[in-house]
């Protein structure tokens, strides 16, 4: 008897929850993620040829004297456009680290022979640098899910940047003791 009011109970509870899945109201899909600005041909895939085709493309923008060099003062005001655009966009601002502004408009390691200017070679190996740290698995792409985990790793720095917060440095590896000589 127990048996058959068991089954019975586990037959009933299978058919309900069968019967509330068809009647659930799907879910909804995500929201997409907007194009990626450097991948040009829109495959979903960002390749080395178009991260340097798109760091080229930015450089020419904020070389307005085109003498194959930005200076402090070209990158400040190639900042302050990008920050007026995202204003009348209606976008939110972004907050600058505590502080305040603590460089002269280059940025740290933008720089890196601290001539007072940046080439375009020096713009291109730091465009690759930031590609091949997104480029997790290293087979030369940054597909959807790289970008996404780029992004989650650049808003935790930021709020730690922000909040004050470093991470623990790892401790030393145990060194193992020599085996016992026979």
């Amino acid at each position: 008897m127990r048996k058959t009011v068991l089954t019975l109970m586990l037959a009933a509870s299978a058919i309900t929850s069968a019967a509330s899945a068809q009647t659930a109201p799907a879910p909804s899909p995500a929201t997409p993620r907007p194009p990626m600005r450097q991948d040009a041909n829109r495959d979903g895939v960002i390749t080395r040829a178009e991260a340097i085709a798109q760091a080229d493309a930015r450089f020419a923008q904020m070389d307005t004297d085109r003498d194959g060099r930005v200076s402090a003062g070209e990158m400040r005001a190639y900042r302050t456009a990008m920050h007026d655009r995202i204003v009348a966009n209606g976008r939110d601002v972004p907050v600058p680290p505590p502080g305040g502004r603590k460089h002269d408009g280059m940025g740290r390691g933008m720089d890196p022979n601290r001539d007072g200017s940046v080439t375009r070679e020096e713009f291109e190996a730091r465009a690759l640098k930031r590609f091949d740290r997104m480029d997790a698995n290293h087979d030369g792409t940054i597909d959807a899910t790289e970008r996404a985990n780029a992004t989650e790793m650049r808003r935790v720095d930021r709020r730690e940047r922000r909040e004050g917060v470093t991470p623990p440095v790892p401790a030393p590896a145990p060194v193992p003791a020599p085996a016992p000589a026979r």
